[in-house]
């Protein structure tokens, strides 16, 4: 029964029966209570549409966060594994650097060694030839050829005086 036809409901008329002004009294006050009732339920299913709609986009909300936070930790997981293998990379980089640079070093060690080495037999042996020729110098010092070599200058000038004699003897 809708509220129209509560309100214009006829009651009939008995000998010490009802009163119809009572009645239809009753059925207003009824109908203005049901009026509010109603209209109180529009407003509670109003407000019920309106919280879906919020908890509605809140689940969306709700679903965008949890794409965005399952997408940032993909995202991180991806850049943790590229930095890692970037890392892994750069140290087999570095570590054959490092052999590359100590197998230089080595040679060159070596080949240092190796021109010290050289370098010490050479000295030796020119030591050895230096020696040999100052000894053979101080020998020649120590000779009695140099002060005949000395003592040369003044016989010559006598051989020269005495050439000179001679010319002039068979001059004469």
């Amino acid at each position: 029964m809708n509220r129209e036809e509560a309100v214009n409901r006829k009651f009939p008329t008995v000998y010490r029966g009802l009163d119809e002004q009572e009645v239809r009294t009753h059925l207003r006050a009824m109908q203005a209570e049901i009026d509010q009732r109603d209209e109180k339920i529009k407003q509670l299913e109003g407000m019920l549409d309106e919280k879906e709609e919020n908890l509605n986009s809140f689940r969306n909300v709700e679903t965008s966060i949890n794409e965005a936070i399952l997408t940032a930790q993909r995202a991180g997981d991806e850049a943790k594994r590229t930095a890692q293998a970037r890392a892994e990379e750069i140290l087999k980089s570095a570590e054959a650097e490092r052999e590359r640079i100590i197998s230089e070093s080595l040679d060159r060690a070596r080949h240092i060694a190796s021109q010290t080495e050289d370098m010490k037999r050479q000295s030796k042996i020119f030591r050895a030839r230096f020696k040999m020729l100052v000894e053979a110098q101080l020998d020649l010092l120590k000779s009695d050829d140099w002060d005949y070599l000395l003592d040369f200058e003044t016989n010559q000038e006598h051989r020269v005086d005495d050439l000179e004699a001679i010319e002039r003897d068979q001059n004469e």
